[in-house]
């Protein structure tokens, strides 16, 4: 696994990487393997959180955040269970660009109903043919996009983290909660697009997704992201109709 910037407990991330498995078929274009990683969690009530990181190759800081949740998890006894895919788009990831090698963005490639209709006249109308937005010739083309839907169905998770860089929000597609105090960055609803993760869960399958838009600089601390990883358990157990509490009582869903 890939190393990215940012503070590491290497016992732990040695002990994350070992763990790591791959589902049958989940390769990049490139025939590059997509790792995921699994920590179950204790509660018999426990809610599935499944973690993409890295859909767009070339922001680089969400495979930091990626890491540093798995050092985390096998460090404690988390509430519910977590799967975390690191990097879903080596290629990109390689190549430094945000789309795959198909040059393809995997974030408008998910088969969304409007995806026929939408997706193409979407991305020529509001980014121009912006070839770093570009949707696919079809839906769900990509074997990432493949990989991100076998995930999905593999892991049926209650709630979907999705990290990316740079717009400096937090994203929520879901039901409307107010959110827990989370000053690194500012909550903020961005809506979601054809072809997007956000429209294919929560739009059409009422999964709630929380879309992390990070800053490009990450903090010299990782207790941001440590902080952030508690407020989620406390939003997943909001959606399931638990009481809120406090992220200093919630160590770590």
């Amino acid at each position: 696994m890939k190393e990215f910037p940012g503070v590491s407990d290497q016992t732990a991330l040695r002990a994350a990487c070992g763990k790591v498995k791959v589902i049958e078929g989940c390769q990049s274009v490139k025939g590059v393997p997509i790792f995921h990683y699994d920590r179950d969690g204790k509660d018999k009530k426990k809610q599935k959180i499944l973690v993409f990181s890295l859909i767009h190759g070339d922001e680089v800081p969400a495979g930091a955040v990626a890491r540093i949740w798995m050092e985390r998890l096998e460090t404690i006894e988390p509430r519910n269970q977590w799967r975390v895919v690191p990097i879903l788009n080596p290629d990109g990831y390689q190549l430094k660009t945000r789309t795959n090698a198909d040059e393809v963005d995997i974030n408008r490639n998910f088969p969304t109903k409007d995806w026929e209709a939408k997706a193409k006249e979407y991305w020529q109308k509001t980014t121009h043919s912006n070839h770093r937005r570009f949707p696919g010739d079809r839906a769900n083309s990509e074997p990432e996009t493949q990989c991100a839907l076998k995930q999905i169905e593999d892991f049926k998770p209650d709630f979907v983290v999705s990290i990316h860089t740079p717009l400096k929000v937090l994203d929520f597609d879901g039901p409307k909660l107010a959110p827990p105090k989370f000053e690194y960055l500012p909550w903020k609803t961005l809506g979601h697009y054809p072809g997007s993760l956000g429209r294919y869960m929560w739009y059409e399958r009422k999964v709630p997704v929380l879309t992390m838009e990070l800053k490009e600089d990450l903090p010299k601390s990782e207790k941001p992201f440590v902080e952030l990883q508690d407020i989620i358990g406390l939003l997943v157990g909001l959606e399931a109709g638990k009481p809120l509490q406090s992220a200093k009582s919630a160590t770590q869903e």
